[in-house]
Order: structure tokens, then sequence, then C-alpha cells
């Protein structure tokens, strides 16, 4: 079974010790000299002075000695007592001393003198050595061991993990190929009421007991924090029930009281598996587990959830124009809020589809096969047809509750269509909306060559009234040149910097900069990712006029929002709006088209 593909050498030099033999410093060296002679493995001794001091002659320098510049070195040193000959101050190390710690130390010795070898002090004051060649080696393996596993738990890491999926799925028998992906359900608890050394230790427990349920040649691997993964294979034409019993099995080890543990330091598991089907690739397979194990903790968690058949979206339900017609894409709605008022002014559209065998899905999961057939523009059209149809009906049914406007992401392959502004102008009178009504977000993954490129057609689109806003302000592409170059209505300041603009210098410089820039040339300025009052407190006394994030409203589908806006409440806390099952409020980023 792979943990880590490596035996974990000894990080302490005690296992790395060999005999090491011990004379007294009045010994002559001509008797010093036939001991080494008589015995070849010999490599050093130490070395014991009368006034309880110990020496350290090596055995090739103790050659050299002997043999002399011309020869008659045995002549002259054969009755000097070999104490004289000594290393009077060697380098001594107990057993229990780190691997690492002695490398560093005779690392920095070596820069005064040479170190052949270093004596090791045992239970009981007999000595030992180890060569300083072997504690190098030593360290090497043990650093090449670490790159590929995980210290506390001893696993497979994320990196080895990640590294034999994608092999696995590459090789091409990807039959019955899983990944089972677990995440704890208790593990804060545990810590927070025990202390991290019992959380430390049930990491540790669980660990061995997953390592026991697995079958042979499976990789079993601590992803990081309290999240788990196993890549192995399930057998047999039922694959669903398969992937489920395998996903049951470790959920039960999981459970399983460990009697070494103190009282309270167990906890249950949410487990999502995953099943290869033809084409499937190791990033798809472990989105998929994970997307499986979020829908086992939010039916209450202890469960497992399964799914089989991953492979390409292309296997009959993965053609976007089918999943148009079959009604399966949605339209999530994330609401952007005036900081200073607390009013819903615009929303952004965010794509989501309802697979009928994966449940539902962000774009991360499925935009790079729709970018790999060519059919992104396509989406982009279904999203702005159905985001400006949602805007006429809130008018029609909230009338001034209504949002202002509506953000829609339009991918690069619709940003550099020569048809672009008929085709947003189009969508718009077909839906009965005004264009000041809809806001284009330019992605964040185009280059300044692409949004150049685009500049001439987005300034048509601005001058009909259409919003032009650029995303992610600060990151990536989104530069103060994008700014100045293209005919842009507002811009996002990347979360990031909401996120540091608390604690970090720097980045509340960032949010007053773009701040300040805003009100100067007369822009509309958003916060992304706001997480906590405090952010919101610090973007009003900035001036900053919008915000958005989690903390303001959850995207959430527009029949839910339209409730909301209807009662004319401010979409704060997460209870308000009800949860994208695709988010994961914790650790999930945006996901938009």
């Amino acid at each position: 079974m792979d943990h880590g593909d490596a035996a974990m050498p000894s990080d302490t030099v005690g296992p790395l010790a060999r005999p090491v033999g011990v004379v007294e410093s009045t010994m002559r060296c001509e008797d010093l000299d036939l001991m080494f002679r008589a015995d070849p493995s010999l490599h050093s001794v130490a070395v014991m002075y009368l006034d309880g001091g110990i020496g350290l002659i090596s055995r090739g320098r103790f050659a050299q000695l002997m043999s002399g510049p011309f020869g008659y070195g045995r002549a002259l040193w054969a009755r000097t007592p070999a104490g004289r000959t000594a290393d009077p101050a060697p380098m001594i190390v107990e057993e229990t001393a780190l691997v690492a710690d002695v490398c560093e130390q005779v690392s920095r010795r070596d820069q005064v003198r040479r170190y052949d070898d270093v004596l090791v002090r045992r239970p009981g004051g007999g000595l030992a050595r180890v060569s300083a060649a072997r504690l190098y080696e030593t360290l090497a393996a043990l650093m090449a061991v670490q790159a590929i596993r995980d210290p506390l738990s001893g696993l497979a890491n994320r990196a080895r993990f990640l590294h034999r999926l994608t092999a696995a799925c590459r090789d091409g028998d990807q039959t019955g190929l899983a990944v089972a992906y677990l995440d704890l359900d208790r593990m804060k608890h545990v810590n927070d009421t025990l202390g991290h050394a019992v959380g430390d230790r049930l990491i540790v427990s669980i660990a061995h007991r997953l390592t026991a349920a697995a079958d042979p040649g499976s990789v079993v691997a601590r992803l990081g924090g309290d999240e788990f993964a196993v890549l192995t294979r399930v057998a047999g034409a039922r694959q669903e029930h398969a992937a489920l019993t395998l996903g049951e099995r470790f959920r039960r080890a999981v459970a399983a009281t460990d009697p070494a543990l103190p009282a309270g330091a167990h906890s249950t598991a949410s487990v999502g598996v995953a099943v290869a089907g033809p084409g499937a690739d190791g990033a798809t397979l472990l989105r998929e587990a994970d997307a499986a194990m979020d829908r086992a903790k939010q039916a209450g968690a202890d469960r497992v959830q399964a799914v089989h058949g991953v492979g390409a979206l292309t296997d009959g339900h993965g053609d976007v124009l089918a999943a148009m017609d079959r009604g399966e894409l949605r339209l999530f709605y994330q609401p952007i809020i005036g900081i200073d008022d607390g009013r819903v002014w615009s929303v952004e559209a965010l794509v989501r589809w309802q697979h009928p065998q994966r449940g539902l899905l962000t774009p991360d999961r499925f935009l790079p096969e729709l970018r790999r057939l060519r059919q992104l523009p396509q989406l982009d059209r279904w999203v702005l047809d159905r985001a400006c149809a949602d805007v006429a009906r809130w008018d029609a049914v909230l009338g001034d509750r209504a949002p202002r406007c509506v953000n829609v992401n339009l991918t690069i392959d619709t940003l550099g269509a020569a048809e672009l502004t008929s085709l947003v102008l189009d969508s718009l009178r077909r839906n009965g909306s005004a264009p000041s009504r809809l806001r284009v977000e330019l992605p964040e993954s185009a280059d300044f060559a692409q949004l150049q490129d685009a500049a001439g057609r987005l300034r048509d689109l601005r001058d009909t009234g259409v919003g032009i806003v650029l995303d992610d302000m600060g990151a990536g592409s989104a530069t103060l040149r994008n700014l100045s170059a293209l005919p842009v209505t507002g811009v996002k300041i990347d979360r990031s910097f909401v996120a540091g603009m608390l604690d970090n210098r720097s980045d509340f410089a960032v949010v007053k900069l773009l701040g300040d820039l805003g009100r100067s040339v007369g822009i509309d300025v958003t916060a992304e990712g706001v997480e906590a009052d405090e952010q919101l407190e610090a973007l009003r006394q900035l001036g900053v006029r919008f915000a958005q994030g989690y903390h303001l409203g959850l995207p959430a589908p527009a029949e839910h929002l339209t409730a909301l806006l209807r009662t004319g409440a401010r979409p704060r806390g997460v209870a308000s709006i009800p949860v994208d099952p695709a988010a994961r409020p914790a650790t999930a980023g945006r996901h938009r088209v």
C-alpha cells in the first residue's frame, strides 16, 4: 500500500550510530596502529583522557600521520601517546538528537575544521559514532520522503496523491478507478474542547484506521487539515453500489472508537466517492469526489454519497446545447450591496449546471470541457438572455425594489467576437430591458491585448448605456493600465486585498487607492469577498460605495432573491438567502461565467 512510497529514514542519530573503538589516551601510537591494521572495519576510536575528557582519532588522519611526509612517520610517532594525536574536542551528541540539527552543527563547525565522524553518547555513558557522510545522506532521504509524505499522519500528502491520481488516469485503464474523499465532522470540536495535541492524535489514529480499511495497492493520503482521500479501484458491474460500499467501509473505519484516545476524542466523517468513466482526468475525479462529500455533509454528515461514470462531460450529458434544451442550466444571483444604505443595487449572474448524474455543478467543473468544444459563446448567449429576462421580471414584480442592474460575466470567446455589440443589444431588446440595466464584467483571464482588441466594441456598448466593469482589480491582468485604456464604468477590488485590509498595511493602501481613484474619475467601485462587519465598516470609512461577499448574501436562485427583495429586507447573513448547494463558504472560490 502506498502511504508515501518510501520508508521513513530515522530522524534521530541513534539508529544510524555504529560501534566505536575506545582506547586510553596513554596508549602508544604504534599499538594503535596495530589495532587499526588488525580491524579494517574500525573507522575511528574514542580516546579517554585521565581527566575525563574525550578525544577522537579517525583512521584516515591517523594513517597520514603514521606514514609521514617521507615514510618516517611510524619511527617518529611510534612511542607517542595516542592522546597527543587525537582531536581533543570532537562533536558529541545524544542519540536522541535530530539528524537535521546535527547536520546543521557539522556544517557550521566545518567552516572552521572538517568533521569526518560524530560521537554519539548512548544511555549509561557508552559511545558510538556516525560518519558525517551518513548524516548528510540520511538528511537528503528525509527531505525526499517529506516531499511526498504528510509529516503528522505519515500518509501520502496532497502533492503525492495528485501525482499518483494523474498517473493512474493517464495510464489509460480507468475501469473502476475510484477516489474516496473524507472530511471529518467533529475535528473543530475536538480541537476546541480537548486541545490540538489530542486533535493530532485523532488524525494519526484515523490515518491508521483508513490504511487498515484500504485495499492493497491503494493510495491513502491526508490532503490537509481534516480532509483525507483514498485512490483505489472498485470491482463489479454495479459501480454505484460498489462505490457506496467502499465509502461505507471508510465511514465505519472513521466512526469506530479508538480506546487509546481520551473520551470525546472521536469524529464521524462525511464521505464522497467518485468512480471514473471513459476519458476521466484526475482533477475532475477529485472534484467530483469532493462535491459528493459536500452533498453528504449537507445531508446531515456521517453519510456517504457516490457518483459513478465520471469522465469527459461529453458522455451523453455534456453538450451545453443539449443541457439548455433539457432545462438543466440555472442562474444564481449574488447581491451587490450599497454600503451606505444596504440596498441591493445590482446582482451578479452566476451559472450552474443541474447535471442529471452529478448534481449541481459550478463552472470550474464544466467550463474547461465547453472551452475545448468551443461552446462558450452559446453559453454566454444563454446567460445573457436569462439575466436580461430576469431583470425585466424583477421590474414587473418588484417595481422600485428591483435591482438597478445585473452584472453578467462574458468569456474571452464572446468578448473577441465582431458581433459583440449586436449580441448584447439584441438580447436587451428581446427581453425588454434598457441598456442601463446591464453591466458587462470583463473576464479576469483576458490579457491586455485581448481587452485592447475589444475596446472599440466595449466603447460602443458603453455609449448605449451598458456598464463595463473591470473585475478583480489589483490582481492578475486587471491593472491600472487596463483602467486607463478601456471604457470602464466600474471596477471590482480583488477579494485578496479586502481579506487582508484589516491586518496588512499594503492591502489597506490598495483598497484606499482604488476607492479614491474611483471617486476621482467617476466610476463605481465594488469590494469583493466581504466576510465581516469590520471589513464593511472599514470600506465605508474609505468611501467605497458597493460591496459583495458571503457575509452580505450567498448566490441564490432568482425566485429566492425575488422573495427576499419583495420584503425590502437587507440580505445580511447567510440565513437570509437559501444557500447555493455548490458553495462552500469556508473554502470556495468565485465560480462564474
